[in-house]
């Protein structure tokens, strides 16, 4: 379990509970939404920050993300360390859950983990740019195109804009959070 990356679990995760959802449809009830917030039912709601990120509409729907998530996580995960890496997904998780709760209707259903998708590389492009790396502008445009997505049926703006400034956020904190830290134990 120690030499398995955290993506790999993360989309296991995600296979699990989108091929348990065609056997308990009950497992629908963990979209993200206000229902249960509004209810006074907090545990729930809770239960929905962690579980909506895993269910995904179909399998297609998973498929895309894994795929994604699979290419991606890879230099990130050796940048940050499987034990910030984890902390990262935490950070997004309550992020965006929080955010998407505060600017989205009653009525809205969110699901899928796209958006932890563009937190890594909105992470991802804010290293490469700190490195003078020419390629992080490439990187933008995928960010870009990926938050367009949203014109296609299902699929959340906020979601992705989110996951994107979740990232952005993530890296400040960790480089200045780090930096002061080696400064400290330096001198």
């Amino acid at each position: 379990m120690r030499n398995i990356p955290i993506s790999f679990i993360l989309i296991g995760i995600s296979l699990f509970f989108t091929i348990a959802k065609y056997i308990y449809p009950e497992i629908w009830i963990f979209w993200l939404n206000h229902f249960y917030l509004w209810e006074w039912n907090y545990l729930v709601y809770f239960i929905q920050l962690f579980l909506s990120n895993f269910i995904h509409w179909d399998i297609m729907h998973f498929w895309m993300n894994a795929l994604f998530l699979y290419l991606f996580w890879y230099p990130l995960e050796l940048l940050i360390w499987k034990n910030k890496y984890i902390l990262f997904f935490m950070f997004i998780v309550f992020f965006n859950g929080i955010l998407l709760t505060v600017f989205t209707s009653y009525w809205s259903n969110i699901i899928g983990i796209s958006w932890f998708c563009m937190a890594i590389i909105s992470y991802y492009v804010m290293e490469l740019k700190s490195r003078n790396n020419p390629e992080y502008k490439w990187w933008i445009t995928a960010l870009v195109l990926n938050i367009w997505i949203w014109f296609m049926p299902w699929i959340s703006l906020l979601w992705h804009l989110f996951g994107v400034i979740g990232g952005v956020i993530y890296y400040y904190i960790n480089k200045d959070f780090y930096k002061e830290k080696y400064v400290w134990e330096s001198s």
